[in-house]
């Protein structure tokens, strides 16, 4: 039985807990060398942009000469990506520049000029000064031609190009390698996908049971990670978000059943939670999606009825694990989309990006079984029994949260 001090859990949880999912932050750009110029487009989030602000000098700049965020961070920018040419810095030849972008995103223009289009080097500082585990994904071109591809992380924060061009089988396992860092690391870094993980742990009784949610779960996120990599099925980005909340918290109520029985009180917490989001859009006009909340209300309710019904309830879970790995495979998608995968890069980024999720939902897994092992082991019972009622807390909360916060940002 949940005890109601752990209530005191949630609340913590609840308050404190970063608001981000994916609290790492991440960035893109794409640079063009023609001759002795090189161009490059810088693409971030808006939000993350905001981080800038931490820093006094930028503060100071932003009060001093009333600069929006958006200029506050140029500033920024223009302070901390140098482009260098035969160990001498290129010109930056005007103030870099805002270009057209997504909705929530910031693209920005940069124009170096160099002493010759030998030896470069691109050095980007810009952010992981503020953010150890913020990720940048670089692409380089030169005559539409892909030169190389990189992620630079807090210890690797230099792109050099080699005036010899590398051949394309080597070129393939570079970026396949480069992919496959992105991908451990992307899971690894997104809290919200780990808690769905630990979710589906504290639900299974079995290990045979857990590889078989787990390859559903794979089988889910692989399927729409690649059609939404392809543009073959582009979701609303802000709304699968929200549903991977939704689906974590889903999975914290399905063990609550699971230790009390009280299908009653679950499908009561699911309509009082639906019907006031929907309220809330009617007093507060908020852009809440009317018929994808009423499909999560009716699916809420019918699920947990069949669930009731059932006496082998093994199947079912799987079959939902299957599902919500769909929607968990969207927001892997998106954001391999967000990297600027073409045409030249697809097979790779795929593979490698994908792989790399898999790798770092298999070494999770193992940790968190190792741990538990060793409880079993030393047969510390009651605190297994803490943790796990100690992680559906964490699963519910945090899915709640992240379901209703993104929903309505």
């Amino acid at each position: 039985m949940i005890r109601v001090s752990n209530l005191s859990l949630f609340f913590f949880l609840f308050f404190y807990f970063p608001a981000n999912a994916h609290y790492y932050s991440e960035s893109f750009s794409k640079w063009d060398i023609n001759h002795d110029q090189v161009s490059g487009n810088f693409n971030v989030l808006e939000i993350e942009a905001t981080r800038v602000l931490q820093i006094e000098k930028y503060q100071e700049l932003a009060l001093q000469n009333n600069l929006s965020e958006k200029m506050v961070f140029k500033n920024y920018l223009d302070d901390h990506i140098l482009v260098r040419s035969q160990g001498k810095n290129c010109t930056l030849i005007e103030s870099s520049k805002f270009t057209s972008s997504k909705i929530g995103f910031l693209n920005i223009e940069m124009n170096f000029q160099c002493p010759s289009n030998k030896n470069i080097q691109i050095i980007n500082n810009a952010l992981f000064d503020l953010v150890q585990s913020h990720v940048h994904i670089s692409r380089v071109y030169e005559n539409n031609e892909i030169l190389i591809e990189k992620a630079l992380f807090y210890n690797d924060q230099t792109i050099v190009i080699e005036n010899n061009k590398i051949d394309l089988e080597f070129q393939f396992f570079k970026n396949f390698y480069n992919f496959l860092k992105t991908g451990i690391s992307h899971i690894l870094n997104g809290f919200d996908h780990l808690l769905f993980i630990i979710g589906l742990l504290i639900l299974t009784q079995s290990l045979r049971n857990l590889l078989l949610i787990i390859t559903g779960f794979t089988i889910g996120h692989s399927t729409t990670l690649t059609l939404a990599a392809l543009q073959i099925m582009v979701p609303n980005s802000i709304l699968i978000e929200s549903m991977i909340g939704f689906t974590i918290m889903f999975i914290g109520a399905e063990y609550l059943i699971q230790k009390t029985n009280k299908y009653l009180v679950v499908n009561a917490f699911f309509f009082l939670l639906i019907i006031s989001l929907l309220i809330s859009k009617i007093i507060l006009n908020i852009d809440i999606p009317l018929f994808a909340m009423l499909g999560l209300l009716i699916f809420s309710i019918g699920y947990f009825a069949l669930h009731r019904s059932l006496r082998r309830k093994d199947s079912l879970l799987i079959i939902i694990t299957i599902l919500f790995g769909l929607i968990h495979g969207f927001g892997f998608g998106s954001y391999l989309v967000t990297t600027g995968i073409n045409s030249t890069n697809l097979v790779t980024a795929l593979l490698g990006f994908n792989l790399g999720v898999e790798i770092g939902q298999i070494l999770f897994v193992l940790c968190l079984l190792t741990i538990i092992a060793v409880f079993y082991q030393f047969g510390f019972l009651k605190i297994i029994n803490f943790l796990k009622n100690s992680a559906f807390i964490l699963v519910v909360s945090m899915g709640f949260f992240w379901f209703v916060q993104r929903l309505v940002s």
